[in-house]
């Protein structure tokens, strides 16, 4: 599957969690991964929905960093990152919301 961000084609890929995509520089493993050098997000492919929409949500926030160039310290990526897995949905939801307000009442 591709996507677009900031002009850049980037790739998600699904693999079986012990593959070596899912492993960090530092050796730990995890169950997703953005690589800007390559332009793939790799996802563990076992995760239940609500876990694969969190981790997805994740890791695009860590794609328009690389591809926006904001570069933070990783502690702060990773928060920012969790934000948005936590909050992103509830976030566009409301967003959705209010601008279908909106254009009804300017309608």
């Amino acid at each position: 599957m591709v996507f677009t961000v900031n002009n850049h084609i980037w790739r998600l890929e699904f693999c079986r969690p012990n593959s070596p995509n899912l492993r960090r520089s530092n050796g730990t493993w995890t169950i997703g991964v953005s690589d800007n050098s390559v332009k793939t997000v790799w996802i563990a492919d076992n995760l239940s929905d609500y876990m694969r929409e969190r981790v997805l949500c994740h890791e695009l926030t860590h794609c328009i960093c690389f591809e926006h160039n904001i570069d933070l310290p990783i502690e702060t990526e990773e928060w920012l990152c969790n934000f948005m897995a936590d909050n992103g949905r509830e976030i566009i939801d409301l967003l959705d919301s209010l601008l279908s307000a909106i254009t009804y009442i300017a309608a």
